[in-house]
């Protein structure tokens, strides 16, 4: 399998409170044999991160996030103001106190905010201000979710009366985070735009406005028993229309229902229809609710699987060049041609090189091949790409070993070579793949 960045599984380390699914980890278990771990998820309730105003615990992920990211994880965050658990006030209490309307629901078991309450939109404002100032734009953060409506953040109702939210409440939720992040992806929940009860285009002005402010998107519904019973086929996915004008250009995230539930509503079936569900969606983010160390025991296989089909998965299908390179001449070139037979494109441009090795003296000679994008590797496309030669007019003449290699040049991953899917005899060290022999003249 290729084991990539910026694409694949993600685990839940706070899950509907600080009790699952991290604390079941021992501290010194890195999840180095989980095939494709890319960031760790932090969804979490406000209360934990502000139980007074002003007064910030970022110990509580502070922690987390150093032991993660120092293993070379990136971290994606959620912060919900409405969870379904003992905490009764995910908006922390005294954001009521402070005068916000809202109401307790579920005989008396969570408060539920007005969520276009004024008072609460400018508290809500406040924490996040704080937050971006500590977190936006680091370069291990992944993404961050748009939580602060609905159930566990998801943009719905489904425990507190099944209310309708405005359109123009939940616009001014978009607005308020993109005031707040400036630098960090911003992902927000399919429920926002398609929970709403009334037929009057309020979905289709929801889903224009996200477009318009560049928001990738989540699918939470995988695997989840309700969406079978209604009719929604094996995947679940509810609107799979609604990914065909993000994933080309920004990421979708896909997750399973909590495995448990799906095992005992015989959902699961071996990973089935969550692979169709990334089909769907074309999500290059993946994940699931539960332990992670006992789901890979039981899924180990899927896990491979759905790493390398998840966002992108490169394929050199073939190269084309003379047989001689002339260091004085401007017509030496290399054309090859990809195929990207992950579900989605990739959203960071990877720099790709050439490297030429003698095979007598060792000689080395490398250029980035600049007219190459890899953005642009569309899945199920065949691309071709055709890079000029500039050698070294000092390069001694002889055969040379002709590889590729391909680097994240992002600030956290920096260097780190791209896994390709080409045999591993071809590997001559790590992220370097030959591809033939040349004669240097």
């Amino acid at each position: 399998m290729c084991n990539n960045p910026h694409k694949g599984w993600y685990i839940h380390y706070y899950d509907n409170g600080i009790g699952a699914y991290g604390n079941r980890l021992d501290p010194s278990d890195s999840l180095s044999d989980f095939p494709g771990l890319n960031d760790i998820y932090l969804r979490l309730a406000w209360a934990y991160l502000e139980p007074e105003e002003g007064n910030y615990n970022w110990e509580v992920i502070d922690s987390i996030i150093d032991r993660w990211v120092a293993r070379g994880h990136t971290i994606s965050f959620r912060i919900t103001c409405k969870e379904t658990n003992d905490l009764v006030y995910a908006t922390p209490e005294w954001v009521e106190k402070s005068g916000a309307r809202g109401r307790m629901v579920g005989n008396g078991r969570a408060w539920a905010p007005d969520y276009g309450d004024p008072v609460f939109l400018e508290k809500l404002e406040n924490f996040h201000r704080a937050f971006a100032s500590r977190y936006d734009g680091k370069p291990w953060v992944e993404y961050i979710d748009i939580g602060s409506i609905g159930e566990w953040g998801e943009g719905h109702t489904a425990f507190s009366g099944w209310d309708d939210i405005p359109v123009e409440v939940v616009m001014k939720h978009i607005d308020l985070y993109k005031r707040c992040y400036k630098y960090s992806v911003l992902i927000i929940s399919d429920d926002f735009i398609g929970q709403r009860d009334k037929d009057d285009g309020s979905d289709y002005k929801i889903y224009k406005y996200c477009l318009a402010n560049g928001l990738g998107f989540r699918d939470d519904s995988a695997n989840v028993y309700w969406y079978k019973v209604l009719g929604f086929g094996p995947s679940c996915i509810r609107s799979p229309e609604l990914y065909s004008k993000i994933y080309r250009n920004l990421p979708v995230v896909l997750e399973s229902d909590h495995y448990r539930s799906a095992l005992h509503y015989n959902m699961w079936e071996n990973g089935l229809p969550f692979e169709k569900a990334l089909q769907e969606t074309h999500a290059t983010f993946i994940g699931f609710h539960y332990y992670p160390r006992e789901w890979l025991t039981d899924n180990l296989q899927l896990a491979c699987r759905l790493a390398n089909k998840s966002g992108y998965w490169y394929f050199p299908k073939f190269a084309m060049m003379p047989d001689t390179f002339r260091t004085l001449s401007g017509r030496n070139y290399i054309r090859l041609t990809w195929e990207n037979h992950g579900v989605a494109p990739a959203y960071h441009r990877y720099r790709l090189f050439l490297k030429l090795v003698n095979q007598d003296s060792g000689e080395t000679f490398i250029q980035e091949l600049i007219e190459s994008d890899n953005r642009t590797w569309q899945p199920h496309e065949i691309i071709a790409e055709h890079c000029a030669i500039h050698l070294d007019e000092n390069l001694a003449a002889g055969k040379y070993n002709l590889l590729i290699g391909m680097q994240d040049d992002c600030a956290f991953h920096r260097d780190r070579m791209i896994e390709l899917a080409i045999k591993k005899e071809r590997e001559t060290q790590p992220g370097w793949y030959k591809l033939g022999e040349v004669m240097v003249r």
